[in-house]
């Protein structure tokens, strides 16, 4: 009798060719070359306008810069909570919260002079305020299935995904409704923010934002810390990783939860708020409709890609932010190749796909052995 088994075991000694940074690029050129091989042999794009748009798109590194930033950011808020097996899929509820948070500190609030003309405090102490109240909002998005999850042992995920949707639905309601603008030619909106209430513009790079910089790095390098040099990451680790154990050492599961629940709500509101104070500049109407980037979806990807490692969560960020924005550019090289009825954006995904996939097959290859045993 013939018996097959698969072992699957961890790896420890490592070769160069293991490396993170060589995975990556060979990542992105193996996605690449398959991909222009895949749309080639389905539409015929020559290989110019492939990798001239490819090219473009690392060039213009600015725009990469933005979205690197942003993702970093909700990319840790997602991944610490992923660490604490709390299944933050809400992190663009909570974004949308952390926008609508900055707003109305800039713009209705007792502290702004938008409406009477006269701030009642200095811009900085504005700004620092609608970042902490979009980042309390945030929290509190985060903490409601977090309550749920540990008082009624109901899955955080459902609740997280309609929450998102009610996040729409209540920014959409105060952008038509009370917040709707004066000055807005007719638009459903509300108006501009001030200038004074406006993130710094980092001069000679013009999509980046100071406040924003000193966040990503601040949250990335204080997440880090807490993870691998305090008792409350440790909790956390425990949490994800063996409950059973969190509970002998006399530590209140429920309380972790809540915690992790709480650390990640707060960093997501934080990004949201810094979108609207440094390049929104206001709410737009359906908001839903892809006009918040859909940054808090996308960062669950750059979360699972860093496999729940911090040090990861930058590399994976540059590999998603890069695969995003080539894919927008590569839609304009395809127009006009595709049979009717099949659109330019399904097929710009291919790329972002196959990059991906041999991305995670690498990294998982990377951290363990799996070998095929055939016993007689």
């Amino acid at each position: 009798m013939v018996k097959i088994s698969l072992v699957i075991t961890k790896r420890y000694k490592r070769t160069i060719i293991e490396s993170t940074p060589v995975i990556l690029m060979g990542s992105l050129l193996t996605g690449l070359v398959m991909s222009y091989l895949i749309i080639w042999a389905t539409v015929g794009l020559d290989p110019l306008s492939f990798f001239t748009t490819f090219y473009q798109t690392l060039v213009s590194y600015t725009g990469l810069l933005e979205s690197l930033l942003f993702l970093t950011i909700l990319g840790t808020a997602i991944s610490i909570a992923f660490y604490g097996s709390y299944w933050n899929v809400g992190a663009e509820g909570q974004y949308v919260l952390g926008m609508l948070g900055a707003i109305y500190v800039v713009m209705f609030s007792p502290l702004s002079g938008f409406l009477s003309g006269n701030d009642l405090v200095s811009a900085a102490v504005l700004k620092l305020a609608a970042i902490l109240l979009g980042g309390a909002l945030g929290a509190l998005w985060s903490l409601i299935p977090g309550l749920i999850k540990v008082f009624t042992k109901i899955s955080e995920i459902p609740i997280m995904l309609l929450m998102n949707y009610i996040a729409y639905s209540l920014s959409d309601y105060l952008t038509a409704g009370p917040w709707k603008g004066r000055y807005t030619y007719g638009y459903i909106r509300t108006d501009m923010i001030s200038e004074s209430a406006r993130l710094t513009v980092i001069p000679g790079l013009e999509t980046l934002r100071y406040e924003v910089v000193i966040a990503a790095i601040v949250v990335l390098v204080s997440i880090y810390l807490i993870l691998d040099h305090t008792l409350l990451g440790l909790k956390f680790k425990f949490l994800g990783t063996n409950p059973t154990a969190l509970k002998s050492s006399g530590f209140d599961e429920r309380k972790v939860t809540v915690s992790v629940a709480t650390i990640s709500g707060f960093i997501a509101g934080l990004a949201g708020a810094m979108r609207l104070l440094g390049y929104d500049y206001r709410l737009p109407y359906n908001i839903g409709d892809g006009k918040t980037g859909f940054y808090g979806y996308t960062a669950i990807l750059v979360a699972w890609l860093s496999f729940r490692d911090i040090r990861f969560i930058v590399p994976s960020a540059i590999i998603v932010s890069a695969l995003s924005s080539f894919g927008y550019r590569i839609q304009m090289s395809l127009k006009g190749l595709l049979p009717p009825g099949i659109s330019a954006y399904a097929f710009s995904q291919i790329f972002i796909g196959t990059t991906l996939i041999v991305y995670t097959l690498t990294r998982i290859t990377k951290e363990f052995s799996v070998k095929l045993v055939i016993r007689r």
